[in-house]
Parts: C-alpha cells; structure tokens; sequence
C-alpha cells in the first residue's frame, strides 16, 4: 500500500506549521502529496449550537460568514508562505501522483463529520496532540482516530528533521496494533531502522516482539526485538516513551486502545498515558 495522500485539517486560528513541516518530511519519502483541509462552522452551525442562548438576527449571521471567510483567507495565506519557504508546489493544475506539492480546500461544518468523511478519502491524517486550551486540537484526535479508519499521526513538540529514521513499534498482538502495522507497511519500509518493544506484562507470553520481527522481514524490513522488563513499577505508556527517547526514536507506533466508541472516549492506560506525555511524532490506529 501507497502512502500518497497526507492529511492536514486546521481551523480558524489553528497554526498548522508544525504539522505541515511533519507531513513534509514524510512526503519527501514517501512521495506524497499534502492536502490541508480548513473546517470551520457555518452560520447555521453556530446558530444550532446557540439556539435557545441568544437571538441570531442577519448582522449575526452576516459577521460570522465574514470572519470565516478572513480566517480561511489567513489560513490559506499562511500555507502559501510556508510552501514559498519550503519550496513546495502549491496547487500545481496537473500534481505528478509520485511528487510532493500542497493543496487547499475549505469544508463548512463541525469537525467531526468533516474529517470523518475526508480522512477516509486519503492515507494518513496528521494532527497536534490535544492541548486543553484549543478544542479542535482533542477532537481532531479523536476524529482521526476512532472514526476515520486510516492511521493517524500524532505531532507532539518535537519534529525530528527525518521521522523515518528511528520507528519504534509497540507491540502487544492486540487487534489495534495488528491494524496499524497492517496499514503501515509502507512507512516502516522506508524507514532507516526499525525496532519492536514488547513490554513484560501479565499478557507477555500472548504475543513475542520476535515474531512479528520475523513478519516484517517478509515485507523487506530488518526490526530489532526489545524486551522491556518493568523491573521499576512504571506504567507502561510511561516505559515505553523512556525507552523511545533513550533509543533516540524519531516515531513512536503504537496502536490506540478504547473501551468505548461513546463520544466521552475512555482511552486505554497506556494510550492515554503516551497521548499526554509524548514529544516525539506518534503513529497511531484503532
């Protein structure tokens, strides 16, 4: 499988430059090109969202449509410098399908249905990790994540300047983990090293870090197999972010556990745990 089609969705007021210098490290390898989807609420939107709040009269609706339409305008504008910066294509008339260039589109609507229905039409959704401050940052996350279908890569304060050169794997044989080696093939055969972390767990036995080694070298990829003991009584969300920065990881790839598809997510420990505390990029699918 083809990583062609990256993913950006930002907003009004969302600063997408990390994540697009994220996407197009990627894209340089993988041949890929960057699509940035700017979602924001319509008039109609917000008017459902404050029914029974205030009155909407058409001077309401009328400054709401035109700070969309400013915020759309930067958003656009900021993407154009930064691809003039990088010196990406943008909005080329015939985009080559093996070239890295960037496009723009603009959805009215909430989030959620939004990137739902646009993530599924592309490879990979790259998104911030959710800072409380900034509410489309967590539901993008959790958009990406549990109604998308495609993997989802999670920017965190730190860019390595190559993300491919270190992916540190997670894995547990759980059904998410299979899912996100499963879809990230590609990925992980351009990366330079590749290492699998099995944490000793209760469930240790279940699943060996060795034979999914063995699998993967029948996709062309060479994987170290690590054991991590949890001498120490870390969680292991926590373990596993230490040995990734010990190991000097450029990718964390870690497969995202839920009990629940209720919107009020109770995501597993250890995806909650990496999804907080993690700086380096994380690789995640459910």
């Amino acid at each position: 499988m083809y990583l062609r089609c990256l993913l950006v969705p930002t907003g009004p007021g969302i600063d997408a430059a990390r994540r697009l210098d994220a996407a197009f490290r990627l894209s340089r390898r993988l041949r890929a090109h960057i699509g940035v989807a700017f979602v924001a609420p319509g008039p109609e939107h917000v008017m459902a969202a404050m029914a029974g709040l205030a009155p909407m009269d058409w001077t309401s609706v009328a400054a709401i449509e035109q700070g969309v339409r400013e915020a759309a305008a930067e958003g656009k504008a900021a993407l154009r410098a930064w691809c003039g910066r990088e010196r990406v294509p943008f909005m080329p008339p015939d985009g080559p399908l093996d070239a890295t260039f960037a496009t723009w589109t603009e959805h009215a609507g909430e989030i959620e249905p939004v990137l739902t229905l646009a993530g599924r039409v592309n490879d990979l959704v790259v998104v911030d990790r959710p800072d409380p401050a900034v509410p489309f940052t967590g539901r993008a996350l959790d958009t990406a994540l549990f109604s998308v279908g495609r993997p989802t890569l999670m920017v965190g304060e730190d860019v390595p300047h190559d993300l491919l050169a270190h992916v540190m794997v997670a894995w547990n044989g759980s059904l998410e983990a299979t899912r996100l080696v499963g879809q990230s093939i590609a990925l992980l055969r351009e990366a330079a090293r590749v290492t699998v972390v099995h944490a000793r767990t209760e469930r240790f036995e279940e699943a060996r870090a060795a034979d999914l080694c063995g699998y993967l070298r029948w996709h062309g990829i060479v994987a170290e197999a690590v054991t991590l003991g949890m001498e120490e009584p870390l969680p292991v969300g926590t373990a596993i972010l230490a040995e990734a920065e010990r190991r000097g990881a450029s990718m964390l790839a870690l497969g995202a556990y839920t009990h629940s598809r209720v919107r009020e997510f109770l995501l597993g420990g250890v995806t909650r745990t990496v999804i907080e505390n993690a700086q380096l990029p994380v690789l995640m699918a459910h």
